[in-house]
């Protein structure tokens, strides 16, 4: 069995794919997408010569690479801690979405789990989990963050 991690900083959803794949013997692979949207999303630099849509997409690519680190870092402890082997990977892509959704496909996985809300990039804007589970071509584990109450 082929299991994905869609990697936000939800230490629940980690530790679930983890167990799921030390239950099973799941081969795990763990995606952290980086959103490169936010250049279509802000528009122009309608303050001409202030530099202030570059110096916000500068800030937002540094904040990217700076929460891919520390998601992987905390996945990567978390996976070595019970012993499950692992995959990581990193992608680029205008929507969070659609890199997952092509991983699934591409990569022949039976699993996908992820956060709910699911917090990368602008999908903290967007219903990332709607998107998925419209298309997702396996089952989809939904973790509900830490803290979250149920619906009622």
């Amino acid at each position: 069995m082929k299991l994905l991690l869609a990697l936000d900083d939800s230490t629940r959803a980690m530790d679930e794919a983890i167990a799921i794949a030390a239950r099973t013997g799941a081969e795990l692979t763990a995606l952290f997408v980086l959103d490169t949207g936010w250049s279509v999303y802000i528009g122009s630099d309608f303050l001409l010569g202030s530099h202030a849509r570059g110096d916000f997409l500068e800030y937002t690519r540094d904040d990217e690479y700076a929460q891919e680190r520390a998601a992987i870092a905390a996945f990567e402890e978390r996976a070595r801690a019970a012993g499950v082997a692992f995959t990581v990977k990193s992608a680029t892509a205008g929507r969070v979405t659609e890199a997952l959704l092509a991983e699934l496909s591409e990569g022949g996985y039976q699993a996908l789990v992820m956060a709910t809300p699911f917090r990368r990039g602008l999908e903290v804007m967007r219903d990332a989990t709607a998107a998925v589970l419209k298309s997702a071509s396996c089952d989809v584990h939904l973790i509900r963050r830490e803290g979250q109450a149920p619906p009622a």
